[in-house]
């Protein structure tokens, strides 16, 4: 052995061995170790010169620690798991934040997108040429000329008398050819459809009637009858039509007998009777045309689409949740069964609204009265109906006609 791997030997095992034992492995005495280890320095760092390991030997080997306390380790635990769900709540909170940026940053896109400037187009104005034929349809039911409603039976919500009727009469044909003039300015309109409802008078159908009302049915016929022909003159003279058809419906009221029939209705009403003389009337008025049915519905074909006129009464409900809709959509599928009819036009019911989308239901001349507040009612002020009927487009205005 070299005296370089002498010393390295030494050197690798002077703090595991002793003097001894490194004698055995370098082949030296015990003197020979120790003075090798004085000459390198070694002696004050790790051996006495006796051979044995000194203190700092000592020092290098592990010792024994102390039994941990359990209750320090579940506390240490515990700290360990808070501060864990610290960081979690933190980082949620963190990725909620970076959501909202996100979306922030969205938004701010969006409106400077708005900001870009846009290319601005015309539209041109369309010329008088391009007008669309229409005829409008004039709702008239329901008058009940010679009933009596006196303000104090309601609480003052209606009045009505002949004076009354006669002036809302009057004051609601007026209203109604502005409407048509007004329509003009847009649509082209050589037709009118003027609708009779039913119900022009009130009759003796009930005892209290042959008490209350004003005229005897007879008289009541010869009042209403006046004023429909004088509104078809009223048309004709103002209203540069080239023709008035004129769809007719006898009405529950106007009836001879105190219940009504079915089959044998149109012989037993006073209306009836008075739309015939009506249009012995106008006889030779190649301008007018009526439409007369002994039966329920009058069919009429306006700009294409099919309308059946009815008065309404045949329509029953027990005053249920959906009123009067649920049975009138039900009456109108069974009735399009015979004949299908784009379009429904029906009165009795005293109040001007769309019942359906194919069905308009038309107010009342007389308004408000007893009756109507004993079955609760809704008042409604007395109006008829205004409707036009476009050749491209179908129904479209619909409007009430007040009679005021």
């Amino acid at each position: 052995m070299t005296d370089q791997q002498i010393r390295e030997t030494i050197i690798a095992n002077w703090f595991t061995k002793t003097h001894r034992e490194i004698g055995l492995l370098v082949g030296l005495s015990v003197d020979a170790v120790r003075d090798r280890g004085r000459r390198m320095k070694l002696g004050s760092k790790g051996l006495d010169f006796s051979g044995k390991l000194r203190k700092y030997k000592q020092d290098q080997e592990p010792k024994d620690e102390p039994p941990v306390d359990p209750k320090e380790l579940i506390l240490g635990d515990l700290t360990k798991r808070k501060e864990s769900a610290k960081v979690k709540e933190l980082e949620r909170k963190y990725n909620y934040l970076l959501q909202e940026y996100d979306q922030s940053e969205k938004r701010f896109d969006a409106l400077l997108n708005i900001k870009e400037p846009i290319s601005i187009g015309k539209i041109e104005q369309l010329a008088s040429s391009s007008k669309h034929e229409a005829v409008p349809i004039i709702q008239l039911s329901d008058w009940h000329f010679e009933e009596r409603v006196d303000a104090h039976t309601i609480n003052g919500l209606n009045e009505y008398n002949l004076e009354i009727a006669a002036y809302r009469w009057n004051k609601c044909i007026q209203n109604s050819l502005k409407l048509v003039h007004k329509e003009r300015n847009s649509s082209e309109i050589k037709q009118l459809c003027l609708w009779l409802g039913g119900d022009f008078i009130t009759g003796y159908i009930h005892e209290e009637l042959e008490e209350s009302n004003y005229l005897s049915p007879t008289q009541a016929t010869r009042f209403a009858k006046e004023k429909i022909i004088v509104a078809i003159k009223f048309y004709l003279e103002h209203g540069k039509f080239d023709k008035i058809t004129i769809p007719c419906n006898f009405g529950n009221h106007g009836r001879t007998n105190q219940k009504p029939r079915v089959s044998t209705g149109y012989k037993n009403s006073y209306e009836w009777m008075m739309y015939q003389d009506v249009a012995d009337y106008f006889q030779g008025n190649k301008k007018v045309e009526f439409i007369i049915p002994n039966g329920l519905f009058a069919y009429v074909d306006i700009m294409g689409h099919m309308n059946s006129f009815w008065h309404g009464d045949s329509i029953k409900y027990g005053g249920g949740i959906g009123g009067l809709t649920i049975p009138l959509i039900k009456a109108i599928q069974r009735y399009d069964q015979q004949c299908k009819a784009d379009y429904n036009w029906m009165g009795h019911y005293h109040q001007l609204w769309q019942a359906t989308k194919n069905c308009i239901v038309n107010g009342s001349g007389i308004g408000y009265g007893p009756y109507a507040q004993r079955i609760g009612a809704v008042p409604e002020e007395a109006m008829q109906g205004f409707s036009l009927m476009d050749n491209k487009y179908g129904l479209t205005i619909k409007t009430p006609i007040y009679c005021r």
